[in-house]
């Protein structure tokens, strides 16, 4: 895991974070990123908004650019549970950190073992596996390394 302190951070972007939980999650409004100290991660504030299957899930992400970068990818489950919170329901429809916006309950996941491919599910929080081609509530969030 990348450990980035808030000084780090501020050195890295030129804008004033918001805060969220502690001090773990900052948003940069001007990119529509939100940025995951802890990890390292980047995420763009929005998933891509409609039904995909696992293989255009993949293409997305590889041609997915904002915020000025285009190394974007398709998470990992694991990836993709640093984002589940419980006591998001409150405020969201969905249990996924506030200020991130998913239009369905499941996002796919790079990964996959024999025909299955993964995706997350932030309305049980369960690390599901299902068909490729399915595009029933699948959803994408690219999401890319802080360099």
């Amino acid at each position: 895991m990348i450990q980035l302190g808030l000084i780090g951070l501020l050195g890295l972007f030129a804008f004033t974070p918001v805060m969220l939980a502690g001090e773990r999650f900052f948003i940069d409004t001007e990119k529509s990123v939100i940025i995951d100290q802890q990890t390292g991660l980047m995420w763009p504030l929005k998933d891509n908004g409609s039904d995909i299957s696992w293989p255009a899930a993949h293409e997305y992400c590889d041609q997915f650019n904002q915020g000025g970068f285009d190394d974007w990818r398709m998470p990992t489950q694991d990836e993709l549970a640093t984002l589940y919170r419980l006591e998001a329901a409150q405020t969201t429809e969905y249990y996924i950190i506030e200020k991130i916006s998913i239009t369905a309950c499941c996002l796919w996941a790079k990964d996959n073992r024999s025909s299955k491919v993964a995706s997350f599910d932030f309305e049980y929080g369960n690390r599901d596996w299902g068909h490729a081609q399915s595009t029933v509530d699948a959803r994408v969030l690219p999401v890319r390394y802080l360099k």
